[in-house]
């Protein structure tokens, strides 16, 4: 080797890095400049996809009323970007009842309204020919002032790049629309319907963000990430039922609250929060006319007042088989407002023949087999007792030397792909159809 030759090699590697350094650079300020476009067009309205428009005068209404049955469409995990469709029962009536009778009936069409709310994100992605699912499926049900609004700048894969680096990631999207129900004997309620979309892009990294109840000067705490989103759903309820109501005040309004995993949780803490309210001055509606049904819905709060009377009307069904509702553990105080059922698990008496029955709707509904195996129950189980004994408290989670290390450990006898399945929307939708009622 010559000298010369020698020295070039310093020379040229000097020159690589220097190279990389400026690419990382650039990136890094074409990001920037991205983030900062976004965010303006955000302020502008601009640069989104649009509300359908035939909706939006209420063409595609039914204005059917009473007791019906109709025929909905949306997608399911287990097939991709497939339109399905299932049957699904409606009744006026059911909201002149009481909201703390737990009704299989309803809470049967809200499991498929939270895997709407799903379906509809594809709808806001710029040049996809996907269709406004919830629109539709609210409009054959005689819904009309549908907004799906919420889903513009929350559906997009740059929009969720842009709220992880802004910090704005403690959001959900969600649809709100109303019905004028009457009930057999000629009572009249305004009914405000409120489905929230699960977990999407970054807001996972909301589901993380528990909050801190010492940040709070507090002993207990609800959740932050689920809670940040509950508040702005109630703020626009608030505003919209004030327009509603005008001084004719909201007796006559009536909530039905869903969703599916961080939707169930953010309508689980929507729903209290509408509860506590009505025992104040900023009534979004009687007591009497708030129902709630959440479905794979997460702990999401330490308050021990989550099982007081006043939040009956919360009804929070789970997958036994289902890490997500595990989650916050409860050995840390975490809960749900409201009242907890459970679907069949293995090992319950007679379940082989209701899973079978569960299967068959599934494929009925999907027209492929259901994948969700039930004796993830046993693993789903030990992964959660192994979880409080080394990780005791919530701050220990964050404090935990190896975090990573240790859940990898914990999760080496289970399948994270396959414990999904049975956290998917479509399962819990064949459980609410071949089931006739669920007990506490």
């Amino acid at each position: 080797m010559t000298e010369g030759a020698a020295e070039k090699r310093p020379h040229w590697g000097r020159r690589v890095l220097l190279a990389l350094l400026a690419v990382v650079i650039v990136a890094g300020v074409a990001l920037a400049i991205g983030v900062w476009h976004r965010l303006e067009q955000r302020r502008l309205g601009e640069g989104v996809v649009q509300p359908p428009s035939e909706f939006a005068e209420l063409e595609g209404s039914s204005g059917r009323t009473g007791a019906f049955t109709t025929r909905i469409d949306f997608t399911s995990m287990a097939t991709g970007a497939e339109t399905i469709s299932t049957e699904v029962a409606w009744d006026d009536e059911w909201f002149f009842q009481d909201p703390t009778a737990y009704n299989h009936e309803l809470a049967t069409t809200c499991s498929v309204l939270s895997a709407v709310a799903n379906s509809e994100s594809a709808y806001y992605q710029a040049g996809s020919n996907s269709p406004a699912y919830m629109e539709a499926a609210l409009a054959a049900l005689g819904f009309e002032e549908i907004s799906t609004a919420s889903y513009q700048y929350r559906s997009e894969i740059f929009d969720e790049i842009v709220d992880f680096i802004a910090g704005t990631d403690d959001v959900v999207a969600y649809s709100v629309a109303t019905k004028h129900v009457t009930s057999a004997d000629g009572a009249e309620k305004t009914l405000f319907l409120v489905s929230i979309r699960g977990s999407y892009g970054s807001e996972w990294l909301s589901d993380l963000n528990m909050g801190s109840a010492a940040a709070y000067d507090m002993d207990e705490i609800t959740h932050e990430g689920f809670a940040q989103a509950a508040r702005e759903i109630v703020d626009e309820l608030a505003a919209r039922i004030t327009e509603e109501a005008g001084l004719g005040g909201t007796d006559d309004i009536c909530l039905l609250f869903t969703g599916h995993s961080r939707g169930a949780a953010t309508a689980n803490i929507a729903a209290a929060y509408a509860d506590e309210m009505s025992q104040g001055l900023r009534v979004l509606a009687p007591l009497s006319s708030i129902y709630c049904y959440t479905f794979a819905t997460p702990e999401v709060t330490t308050f021990d007042t989550a099982h007081d009377a006043l939040y009956d009307n919360i009804f929070n069904i789970m997958n036994p088989s289902d890490m997500v509702p595990r989650l916050p553990l409860a050995s840390w105080g975490y809960e749900r407002y409201g009242h907890d059922l459970w679907l069949p698990g293995y090992g319950d008496d007679g379940f082989a023949e209701k899973y079978a029955e569960a299967c068959q709707v599934f494929e009925a509904n999907t027209g492929v087999e259901c994948p969700y195996v039930p004796e993830d129950r046993e693993h789903v189980d030990k992964l959660v007792e192994d979880l409080g004994r080394e990780i005791p408290t919530a701050d220990d989670l964050a404090s935990a030397g190896g975090v990573v290390s240790l859940v990898h450990d914990l999760l080496a006898d289970v399948n994270p792909v396959q414990v999904l399945y049975g956290h998917y929307p479509s399962v819990y939708i064949a459980w609410m159809q071949s089931l006739d009622t669920l007990a506490e």
